[in-house]
C-alpha cells in the first residue's frame, strides 16, 4: 500500500495511529522559511488505484525541512502538517491550490543548509521507574542523538534542552526553529532531543513509557554536561506534552542521585504536561520552574497541573505555573482546533502517581509489579476514552515563544 501518513498532532499517551512520520524519511537536508501563504493538496495512490487527498497550508514565516529519503534518491519535505516530495511520483505528488495559479513551490521557500552538531547519547529502555529506583534497567541500553544549535560564536553557551512528547521531534520543525532564532539573539545555545530514531518501532509513540523518557531526559543532561561548547551549570530544560513531564520528572532528587551523580538542570520548563501521574514524594529541586498550560486542555486537563503546583508550592518548591486562556492541548503549533476521535485520554480517570516502589497508585487503585505499558493498557480499559480536541493560533505559538525566552534568558543568563 502507497499511502503514507503526515505529521498531524502532539500526543501525550495513547492510541494515535494518525501521528507518525513516515519510517522512510531520513537525514535532514536543509531548513527552508516559507515567505508566502500557500494552500496544498497531498494525493496519495491506494493499491486499488484510488487516490487518497490532504489538504494542508504553508503559512509565511513558518519552517519546513528537506530531507532525503532513506532507502530511495527522493527528497522530501517535511512540514509540521505533512510531508510532500520535491518531485512528483506516480504514487505521490502535490497541487497547488487553483487560486495560486503560476506560483510555484520553491519559489515560496528560502532554504539554507542547516549548521547543528550530532550529540549522541547512552540511555536505556526501562519498563518502570521500579527499574530505575533498583537499578534493574541496564541490560536494555540504547545510542540516542539529538540535534545541538550552537550561536554563531565560539567558547561555551549556556543550552536549553527541548523533549519532545509522543509525536516525533520533525513535526515540531516549524516551532523549533523560530525558538532557536530568538535563543541565539540571547546567545543560548538550544539541543533537540529525539527519544524515537534510533529505537525500534514498537518503541515508539505512546508505547515508550515515562520510565525511560525521563531516563532519557537525566542522560541528556550527562551528555550536555560534558559537551566543550556547553556550560555545564546553565542547561535549562523544556518538554511538550509527554515531554512536559518529563521536564518535572527530571527534577525528582531521588532521580538524579540514581542517574546523574546530582547534577541538576538549572531551570525547568513543562509545556501542557499531564499531571495525573507524578511522584507520591512531591519535593522538588530548588530550581526555578515555570509550566505553561492551556485553559482547555481535555488532553492533559490543566486542574491536575493547578492542584499539583498548588502542592508543590506547599512543599517551598520554587514553582509558578501560567495558563493560556481559550487555548487547547498543543497549542505550539498553529493549525485549525479539532477533535481527533482516534486519540484516547484518561481525562475521566481519578489523577495519582508513582509509589516509593516505582509502580502507579491511579484511579484509586494500586498496579503493582506491572511494566507502565501493562499499567497503561489496564487503565485505559477502566477509564478512558477517545476523543481530544487539539490546535494552536499564531498568537498562541507566539506567546509560548516569547514565555520560553524570556525565562530562559532570566535563568541561564
Amino acid at each position: 500500500m502507497k499511502k503514507f501518513l503526515g505529521i498531524l498532532l502532539l500526543g501525550l499517551l495513547f492510541f494515535s495511529n494518525a501521528n507518525a512520520l513516515p519510517k522512510w524519511i531520513g537525514k535532514k537536508l536543509e531548513v527552508c522559511r516559507v515567505n508566502q501563504d500557500l494552500d496544498l493538496s497531498m494525493n496519495w495512490k491506494e493499491d486499488d488505484g484510488s487516490w487518497e487527498v490532504e489538504e494542508f497550508s504553508l503559512k509565511k514565516g513558518g519552517y519546513i525541512t528537506i530531507n532525503q529519503r532513506k532507502d530511495k534518491n527522493q527528497k522530501w519535505y517535511v512540514a509540521s502538517n505533512n510531508v510532500f516530495p520535491k518531485t512528483k511520483y506516480e504514487w505521490g505528488k502535490v497541487k497547488i491550490k487553483e487560486w495560486h495559479k503560476g506560483v510555484k513551490i520553491k519559489d515560496i521557500l528560502d532554504c539554507k543548509k542547516i549548521k547543528y552538531k550530532n550529540v549522541s547519547y547512552k540511555s536505556y529502555t526501562a519498563n518502570s521507574f521500579n527499574e530505575i529506583f533498583n537499578n534493574k534497567y541496564s541490560s536494555k541500553p540504547v545510542k540516542l542523538s539529538g540535534e545541538l544549535y550552537l550561536p554563531k560564536k565560539t567558547g561555551k553557551f549556556p543550552v536549553v534542552y527541548f523533549q519532545h512528547g509522543t509525536s516525533h521531534p520533525t513535526g515540531l520543525i516549524d516551532f523549533f526553529q523560530k525558538v532557536i532564532s530568538e535563543m541565539h539573539k540571547e546567545n543560548i545555545a538550544v539541543f533537540v532531543g529525539d527519544s524515537y530514531s534510533n529505537r525500534e518501532k514498537k518503541l515508539q509513540g505512546w508505547r515508550l513509557g515515562l520510565a525511560s523518557r525521563t531516563l532519557d531526559g537525566l542522560n541528556v543532561l550527562n551528555a550536555l554536561s560534558k559537551h566543550k561548547n556547553i556550560d555545564p551549570n546553565k542547561i535549562g530544560i523544556t518538554g511538550y506534552s509527554y515531554g512536559g513531564m518529563v521536564a518535572f520528572f527530571t527534577a525528582y532528587p531521588k532521580l538524579l542521585d540514581l542517574v546523574t551523580d546530582g547534577k541538576q538542570f538549572t531551570a525547568y520548563m513543562p509545556v501542557y504536561p499531564g499531571c495525573d501521574v507524578i511522584f507520591k514524594d512531591m519535593k522538588l529541586v530548588n530550581k526555578p520552574m515555570l509550566m505553561l498550560h492551556a485553559e482547555l486542555d481535555n488532553y492533559a486537563p490543566t486542574i491536575d497541573c493547578i492542584n499539583y503546583v498548588k502542592q508543590l508550592k506547599k512543599n517551598g518548591n520554587n514553582v509558578e505555573l501560567k495558563i493560556y486562556k481559550g487555548a487547547h492541548h498543543g497549542f505550539i503549533k498553529v493549525r485549525e482546533t479539532k477533535v481527533f476521535s482516534d486519540i484516547g485520554s484518561f481525562r475521566y480517570c481519578k489523577p495519582g502517581y508513582v509509589d516509593d516502589e516505582g509502580y502507579w497508585f491511579y484511579n484509586d487503585k494500586e498496579w503493582k509489579n506491572m511494566s507502565e505499558l501493562e499499567t497503561v493498557n489496564a487503565v485505559y480499559k477502566e477509564c478512558g476514552r477517545p476523543g481530544v480536541r487539539i490546535g494552536g493560533t499564531a498568537e498562541q505559538q507566539k506567546q509560548a515563544i516569547e514565555d520560553t525566552v524570556n525565562f530562559f534568558k532570566k535563568h541561564l543568563k
